[in-house]
């Protein structure tokens, strides 16, 4: 049975809403006149009536007529998620674009998308942001959604749907206020001192995490950063890596804003501060040349482009850049094969551990801000969450460097061999090093062979026969 052609009566301009036969809602207005003075008629579909009248909204004036038609007929969900389609999503970054959607669907819909936008007070937005806060959301998430809903209310202040915004008057706390267990867990955001031993005796086990998660822990990169390095970013001999791209995640929407699709991409770094030249120690070179090694051995029997200039440090067995969400995954397996699964170990965590250890040394802020990548040097000083005083006692034993007695003057070493007998046996070695390592390295991850030792690459090794 097709359905009745229902109308709205609304006054003269103001348009009508009906369903069709085919069950779609139609809205359609008079928008303007031609030359001729002939009305010119607008009509849009939508699946449900909301949809429809969300749709002509932006053909109408900006009179009585479009405030009328928004007032009778469009509840804050269907006329936010209207904004967020066709203006959000076309100003922002996709990332940025996703974290508003989410933000909507997640928690502003649900309590209260099924008011009419002029009917939302401040009483009820005060209610609603510090009741997430009584229930533990992180202060910095509740912030994010008022930042979104005032921008939203400045819309309708714009499309003069309402006279003022009622964000305005909405207070938060400016500090986050947790006590106990939690405060300590949220403050100290390192690995702890305690399992830092266990942790590299984890990732030791593993060809891939070893070289990959003392990337972020020895020199202070993201993980995205770390995923992005090239084997041209990296100076052995200068013992430096040049961090010049990250990898990013572009996500791609449907019509309602649902994710259909992730692709990782390389991009640029955070901020313009993060593309640096760091120095970093010699274990990581030693351990960046023994990974270095090994992709040469697999590019040699594969052919994959694992090892040469252009090619990703840490790109998979087919030569293609790791996604994070697939490293991550694989990184969880190892934790939870060694029993850490839940001591909140992460990525970020490595990065804020490298930052520890150089407060802990009594560091220069400036120097770590460099190194880390920071725009400000604020930033930087929010990583120190050091809970030992090692690097205090180090500040006052300057007194006793300054101040004390006099030592007698060592007696003189023997000379050490010429340059040239140096450079001599250096390269009498050099010609042995590389069967030295793989030979070394077959019967340590308990291999007889090139090829069972490449498939180890990808995930952990066996198990040591040692």
């Amino acid at each position: 049975m097709p359905h009745k052609k229902s109308a709205s009566k609304r006054a003269n301009n103001e348009g009508s809403v009906y369903r069709n036969k085919k069950g779609l809602w139609i809205a359609q207005a008079t928008i303007g006149y031609d030359e001729n003075g002939k009305q010119i008629r607008k009509a849009v579909s939508g699946k449900t009536r909301s949809d429809a009248i969300v749709n002509l909204a932006p053909y109408l004036p900006k009179n009585g007529a479009r405030k009328q038609l928004i007032f009778q007929d469009m509840p804050m969900r269907s006329h936010m998620q209207f904004w967020l389609m066709k203006y959000k999503k076309r100003t922002i970054a996709a990332r940025t674009f996703e974290r508003y959607i989410g933000n909507a669907k997640r928690y502003i819909y649900p309590y209260m998308g099924g008011y009419l936008p002029q009917n939302i007070t401040t009483n009820l937005l005060q209610d609603f942001l510090g009741g997430m806060l009584d229930k533990g959301y992180a202060l910095d998430t509740v912030k994010h959604i008022k930042y979104q809903l005032r921008q939203y209310f400045e819309y309708c202040i714009d499309e003069e749907i309402i006279d003022k915004n009622p964000m305005g008057k909405v207070r938060l706390q400016t500090k986050e206020r947790k006590t106990g267990q939690a405060a300590e867990q949220q403050e100290y955001k390192a690995i702890p001192e305690e399992l830092r031993d266990r942790f590299l005796q984890a990732v030791g086990t593993s060809v891939l995490f070893k070289p990959l998660c003392l990337t972020s822990m020895f020199a202070g990169l993201r993980i995205g950063e770390v995923l992005g390095l090239k084997w041209k970013d990296f100076d052995e001999k200068n013992k430096t890596l040049s961090v010049v791209r990250a990898q990013t995640v572009e996500p791609t929407f449907d019509e309602n804003g649902n994710v259909t699709k992730r692709e990782y991409m390389v991009g640029k770094t955070k901020t313009a501060g993060s593309t640096r030249v760091i120095p970093i120690p010699d274990l990581l070179v030693n351990i960046l040349h023994e990974w270095k090694t090994l992709r040469v051995l697999q590019e040699l029997m594969t052919k994959a482009p694992v090892s040469k200039s252009d090619d990703f440090i840490f790109a998979n067995n087919q030569g293609k850049m790791r996604s994070y969400y697939g490293t991550r995954t694989m990184f969880n397996r190892l934790l939870k094969k060694h029993g850490m699964e839940e001591m909140g170990i992460h990525f970020y965590r490595l990065r804020h551990t490298f930052s520890n250890t150089l407060f802990e040394a009594q560091e220069n802020p400036k120097v770590i801000q460099m190194l880390m990548g920071h725009k400000k040097v604020e930033t930087t000083m929010i990583y120190n969450t050091a809970t030992t005083n090692k690097y205090l006692q180090k500040a006052v034993d300057v007194f006793d460097e300054r101040y004390a007695p006099s030592e007698p003057v060592p007696a003189p070493q023997p000379a050490e061999k010429p340059s040239a007998a140096v450079a001599g046996e250096n390269k009498e070695n050099s010609g042995n090093e590389l069967l030295q390592n793989i030979s070394r390295l077959l019967g340590e991850y308990n291999v007889s062979s090139l090829n069972e030792l490449m498939k180890a690459m990808d995930g952990e090794r066996p198990k040591s026969n040692k």
